[in-house]
């Protein structure tokens, strides 16, 4: 324009748009801020001092937003998913007699055991101090600890049992004749190791070897891969009652055997009770592996 500083007619041009120069290809910070320096814009020596350090603040804080955006754009959603596969929902499934329930569990990794204990005592309409959990053969004591803090995973399988060793019938189902439990035996009062490592190979032995017998029927009742299949095979409702009277015993005898007080140091005995606990838990697993087999075909 006539009458101004050629340098004034070269800064009056409008700068390119700061996304032309971010969104034309990738560049690196250093070079964004130089090309963006290059194209602030000019004042004539009228401007206000405000007006000229505007564009210097800009600079300062391009850095940081850049930075921030960097941030916003790869850190996070790798987070976000790092974090939504660390607390990953779980479903568990609890046997409860009869009864099967599927639990949710929204984040196992924050989920104290007691929490899934009150959703269970809901269920059931029993109080949670009467329940007890068992998973792998071992009963889960402290409620305090999380989810997975006891190996429990997506489909883990768990048993839910009464604090006296009964296994409460659910509301809806008809009553039944209960089956006669023999007394339990009374743990010797001893300061003898080997003593206590006798006593609990007794009571593995008295706890198992009644139970034998039946649940070798049961099973050639119910699987498909025996080979001395009876000629007879009970009907489905009598199978079921069996299954659920070798149920319960079995689990009576994993709380016997939760039951017995080892003192500290006494690892000969632990690893006996460790030992019978896995061959009860062994048996159970037959007998609901066969019961499962024969669910498939229906009744």
């Amino acid at each position: 324009m006539p009458g101004k500083s050629s340098a004034y007619n070269i800064c009056s041009r409008k700068p390119p748009a700061a996304a032309h120069l971010l969104l034309h290809r990738p560049l690196s910070i250093s070079t964004i801020y130089r090309r963006i320096s290059q194209q602030l814009p000019c004042y004539p020596p009228s401007a206000t001092p405000a007006k000229l350090l505007s564009p210097l603040i800009s600079l300062l804080f391009l850095p940081q937003v850049l930075a921030k955006a960097a941030t916003v754009s790869f850190f996070n959603p790798f987070r976000r998913a790092q974090a939504e596969a660390a607390q990953g929902a779980i479903t568990v499934q609890v046997k409860w007699g009869r009864d099967r329930f599927n639990i949710p569990i929204p984040q196992p990794s924050i989920t104290p055991l007691a929490t899934l204990l009150a959703t269970l005592s809901n269920q059931t309409g029993l109080p949670v101090n009467q329940l007890k959990l068992v998973h792998k053969g071992a009963v889960l004591k402290d409620t305090s600890l999380t989810v997975s803090a006891y190996g429990i995973t997506e489909g883990a399988n768990l048993v839910l049992i009464g604090k006296g060793g009964d296994i409460p019938a659910p509301a809806s189902s008809a009553p039944k004749q209960a089956a006669p439990v023999a007394k339990k035996p009374k743990q010797p009062e001893t300061d003898s190791e080997p003593v206590l490592v006798d006593w609990i190979k007794s009571l593995v032995s008295n706890l198992l070897d009644p139970l034998k017998p039946s649940i070798a029927t049961f099973i050639s009742y119910t699987s498909p891969h025996v080979t001395n299949r009876p000629a007879k095979i009970p009907a489905f409702e009598v199978l079921q009652k069996e299954h659920a009277r070798l149920s319960e015993l079995l689990l009576k005898a994993l709380l016997e055997l939760d039951g017995v007080n080892i003192q500290g140091g006494w690892d000969v005995a632990r690893k006996e009770r460790k030992e019978g606990v896995r061959s009860v838990q062994g048996e159970l697993n037959r007998v609901d592996e066969a019961w499962g087999e024969r669910k498939r075909i229906g009744a």
